[in-house]
């Protein structure tokens, strides 16, 4: 039976679309399920508590302390599956903790961002620097996962439009930053969402599915405007506008951020001669359309409403080579993008404030 560890069980992330999933596998006796976190107790759902409790009584799950039970976390060993779904800054340290307590063929997987800090990453990087390091560890990019069944056929809808020469790509939110996410977030708006927009980007504009470190090599970085809601509780970025071109022919022009608009704007645009393809990325209702040179939609398909899940499906069929599974990047992959997120980030000279649901138009305005 493979032998799953999630770490970071108790945040909104892990709650709302690991743990259910997860514990239902430890419910049909496909896994053993240690949920780690750092509280007394593991927070569970009205949906998944009494299965939880089910699986708990059979030695299926067990919720693990690793402050008050250190001894007991630590002892834990020969795990086949660890995912860190922990907040960005403890992503490597946690990484690098599981490296040697993985089974032979055992597998990390990272949610993006890789983590908070580049220095973090590039310490692990050395940890893992054999080869035997580098099959071990992989990133997970919801975003990327949720574009699979577009990616999947791509090519095909590529030439419908005649190629690609221009993207625009928003993740912007109306809601303000919650306070007690502060600190997770206090990096900022580039790590935290512009990840996605590089994963799925440098996967529409090359031949295969994967986002290799070969294909972000040609992506280059243009200009990026950062700005900051007012009374927002981090010190870093809300709000990011950043120019990229790729192949030194396709201009990019990607928008993240929270307090932006009045609703949800999350899509990507692909500009070709012969029409566009639009991307609804939102979790709910997601779609991708093709439109023709006149503005008329031609075709209309769905993308992956459940991506976190067809991701863990993927993984714990027990495949040798992952990176068929929906939004998995390699370790250098991710390493790339944390790299020209801090170039990106060293990039802001200045961060004026904008009010609470401005739209983008009038944030930029303030530039």
């Amino acid at each position: 039976m493979r032998r799953v560890i999630l770490e970071g069980c108790n945040g909104e992330w892990a709650q709302e679309c690991y743990l259910p999933f997860l514990i239902e596998k430890a419910a049909k006796g496909n896994i053993e399920l240690w949920a780690v976190d750092i509280q007394p107790q593991i927070n569970l759902s009205a949906d998944v508590a009494a299965l939880w409790q089910a699986v708990q009584g059979d030695g299926k799950a067990c919720y693990v302390d690793k402050i008050r039970n250190k001894e007991s976390y630590e002892r834990l060993s020969d795990m086949n599956y660890v995912f860190v779904v922990t907040p960005g800054q403890y992503h490597c340290e946690i990484a690098e903790f599981w490296l040697k307590r993985l089974s032979p063929k055992g597998k990390i997987f990272i949610e993006k961002p890789l983590d908070a800090s580049l220095e973090s990453a590039l310490r692990l990087d050395e940890k893992i620097g054999e080869k035997e390091g580098k099959e071990a560890v992989f990133a997970f990019d919801h975003y990327f996962a949720r574009a699979y069944p577009f990616l999947r056929h791509k090519d095909y809808y590529l030439k419908e439009i005649g190629g690609v020469e221009k993207i625009e790509c928003n993740i912007l939110e109306s809601s303000r930053i919650a306070r007690k996410r502060a600190n997770a977030l206090d990096k900022g708006m580039i790590f935290d969402l512009f990840c996605h927009v590089l994963a799925v980007v440098s996967a529409v504009v090359k031949q295969n599915l994967t986002c290799s470190e070969t294909k972000l090599q040609a992506v280059g970085l243009e200009e990026v405007k950062a700005a900051r809601y007012v009374g927002c509780p981090i010190s870093g970025e809300t709000f990011a506008w950043i120019k990229l071109i790729i192949n030194s022919n396709i201009e990019v022009l990607g928008a993240v951020g929270k307090c932006v608009g009045t609703s949800e704007d999350k899509f990507m645009k692909l500009y070709g001669p012969n029409g566009r393809i639009e991307l609804n990325l939102r979790p709910r209702g997601s779609r991708f359309h093709v439109f023709d040179s006149q503005g008329r939609q031609v075709e209309e398909k769905e993308l992956d409403s459940n991506p976190v899940e067809s991701f863990l499906e993927e993984v714990l069929q027990g495949k040798e080579h992952p990176l068929s599974a929906p939004g998995v990047l390699t370790f250098d992959a991710a390493l790339k993008i944390l790299k020209m997120l801090d170039e990106a980030k060293n990039h802001i000279d200045r961060m004026p404030e904008y009010r609470c649901n401005e739209s983008i138009s009038e944030i930029l305005g303030r530039f």
